[in-house]
Formats: C-alpha cells, structure tokens, sequence
C-alpha cells in the first residue's frame, strides 16, 4: 500500500519534504483535492484577483514567509485561485466569493469547514493573526467533524441561472433586473445552495417582500445550512437595502420598517451603527446638512469620527451641500487637519472647498502644495491643475 501512496505523490509531481514545506497548488482544484487526499489535510482557498491590493499584501507577508508556510503545511495545502479566471473548475460560482481576499477551508473531499471574507491588518503581525484565527477555529470545526450542511461536494455550473454565471466569468457584469427577478420568483428550493449563493451575491436585490419574510422567519434553519457567517452577512445586505430604499424615496415610515427588520434580523449592536448612518444620509437627502454636521461633531469630539471620516464628509459637502454655514464649519475642520497632516487628500479636499466657499486667494496658496504633496504620494493631482488654472 505504501508503494501505491508513493506512486501517487510521484505522479502528482509532489513532494513532501518532510512535512515542512506548504504545497501550494495554482488554480487546480482537481489537483488539490487528490494531494489533499494523499496527505490527509485540509484545503486552504485563497480566492484572490490580479488587482487586489490587500489580496497582493496577503500573499507577500503571510503566505510567502517561512514560518506561516511551514506552520500551515502541518495541516493544510494551500490553493490559490484566480476568482475572475472561473471558467473551469467554478468555485467562484459554487462559493458566491464577492469580495477579496476570501479564504474558504476545504475537507479533502471538498466539504465547506469554514469561510472568512477578509484578512484584517496591514503588517505580517496582524495578518498572519487573522490568518491563523481563521485556520485554528477551521482546525477545531473539522475535528468535531463539523461541516456546513447545505453545501454539496459536487459543482454542477449548469444549476446557477444564467446571469449569475455570466457575471462571475466576466463576460456580461450587466445585470438584467428583470430576469433577477423572475428567478426569484419561480424558486420553489428556497434551501438550495445555488438559490442562496445567488442571493447573497447580489444582496437579495429586488427580492419579493413575502420571500424575504419567509427567509427570515428561518433564519435558523438557514444558520444550521450554511452557517453564521454567510447568514449574518446575507441579512446585513437585506437590511442596508432597506435603508437604502427608504433613504432613496425620503420616506420614514420605511425607515422606521428597515429599524424593526433588523432589529429581528441582526440585533440591536447592528441597529447601533446602521441607524446613524443612515439617519445622516436621510438628512442629507432632505437638505438638512446642519443637523448632520452636528451629529458628526457629536461624534468627532466623542472620538468616533476619524481623519478619514471628516474628510470624506467635507469633501461630500464641496460636492452636495450649498448651506454656507456648514461650508464654513468644514473649512475649519479642514484647516486643522492639514495643519496637523499636510496629505495629498486632505490638502485636495481643503482646496475644492476653498474654492466654493469663494476663497481664492487661500486656495491659490493651497493647491500648490496639494501638488506637491500628490507628487510625493505619486496621486493624480491633474484636477487641482485645472482648479489652479481657473484662478
């Protein structure tokens, strides 16, 4: 028997080198299930795209360092999979993976252990935390033999509608609302693993209100199919779209059914940060830019509203707002900022509401150090140009 084993690693083109080194298999899903086999262990997916920054960091500081490859290899192979180039083996489609990076964990006979949807962090130290998280809570879930029951170990492309395939392949991103719509109609499997990988992918957009009661009436059984995390995300999609929908129509009382739903859905530590951000964005629909300014001072001034979140308000104000009062706030909020950070993005945002508020002598002495500044950054500062030239 040892001999048929040795034979097959050979004809697989492996070989172990004493279990410290992490096969990694490029796009093969066949090829990973067989050495997963050979070698009993796990299958890490790592679905990644070609202009994925964080998918790029990933890859450089955790899966190419010797101490997390020799680590991993004691329990997984490692298949890295190009979720745009899916024409063949379509575990993009089978998994729904939207976003990047996604790690999926693989039993050898190609069961559904575990998924992340992100690695967070930014050096080797916080990356490789996450990743180890991730890959210790999948050791443990196949160790009491868990795996997520409503996911098959055979892919069959020709069950996903039509649109669905063509959109994770590439070759039609236009989606056609109305067949959306007829396919949810005409499902009578709501359980199926293709009916649910089509509706998290496209957030249950246009999703019948009695179907979406239905889903979450049970949720539960939904949770034990596909597992927390899928559903979590599944209802945080449901519920953004019904505050999107009641913010588009500027209506409260849909607001107020989107708070309810969920509320059921997902809990009041959700309900916590959706509803404020929400409630701004209902304001700014109504033109009520001073009441959102103050709630974001609240927030600023309790620590909870970044750098980056003033700036991108105040660049929303350049943009949108017309109440010089607030134009004037933010200018203040503005000069502090690349007082203390002088940043391409903050010096660019500080110059275009210079130059609505009327200022133009002070946006002439900041755009060119916006310039200067997108030159070091190596930013697009061509914009600022023209800005400067209609001075």
């Amino acid at each position: 028997m040892k001999y048929l084993v040795l034979l097959t690693m050979l004809l697989l083109g492996y070989c172990r080198s004493n279990g410290q080194d992490l096969k990694v298999i490029d796009q093969d899903y066949h090829r990973a299930l067989e050495v997963a086999t050979v070698e009993n262990k796990l299958i890490f997916v790592d679905f990644y795209t070609t202009w994925c920054v964080p998918c790029k960091q990933l890859d450089k500081l955790v899966f190419q360092h010797d101490s997390v490859k020799q680590q991993l290899s004691k329990e997984f192979i490692l298949l890295k999979y190009d979720a745009e180039k899916d024409s063949v083996f379509h575990l993009s489609k089978k998994h729904h993976v939207m976003s990047y990076p996604t790690g999926l964990i693989l039993d050898r006979d190609g069961y559904v252990i575990e998924r992340k949807y992100g690695f967070p962090g930014d050096d080797f130290q916080s990356l490789s935390k996450s990743v180890f998280e991730f890959t210790n809570k999948a050791l443990v879930a196949a160790g009491s033999g868990k795996k997520l029951k409503g996911y098959s170990n055979r892919i069959d492309a020709s069950k996903y509608p039509r649109f669905y395939t063509d959109y994770i392949n590439r070759t039609n991103t236009n989606l056609d609302t109305a067949a959306l719509i007829k396919f949810w109609r005409k499902q009578k499997n709501l359980y199926s693993e293709e009916y649910f990988s089509t509706l998290i992918y496209f957030y249950g957009e246009q999703l019948p209100e009695p179907m979406l009661n239905e889903l979450l009436k049970n949720k539960s059984r939904y949770e034990s199919l596909f597992g927390n995390t899928d559903v979590e995300v599944l209802f945080y999609f449901l519920s953004s779209g019904k505050f999107e929908k009641a913010v588009a129509k500027n209506n409260e009382t849909m607001f107020d059914k989107a708070i309810e739903f969920t509320r059921t859905a997902l809990g009041e530590s959700y309900l916590s940060t959706m509803v404020p951000y929400y409630k701004k964005e209902l304001l700014i629909h109504q033109n009520k830019w001073n009441e959102v300014f103050e709630i974001n001072e609240q927030l600023k001034n309790s620590g909870k509203f970044n750098n980056e979140a003033v700036n991108s308000f105040c660049w929303n104000v350049y943009r949108k707002c017309e109440d010089p009062g607030v134009i004037t706030k933010c200018l203040q909020w503005m000069k502090e900022l690349t007082d203390q950070k002088p940043e391409f993005a903050y010096l660019d945002t500080y110059a275009f509401l210079l130059y609505k508020s009327g200022s133009k002598e002070e946006a002439k002495r900041i755009i060119p150090l916006a310039i200067a500044a997108a030159k070091v950054e190596k930013e697009n500062a061509k914009k600022l140009e023209e800005l400067l030239l209609k001075l």
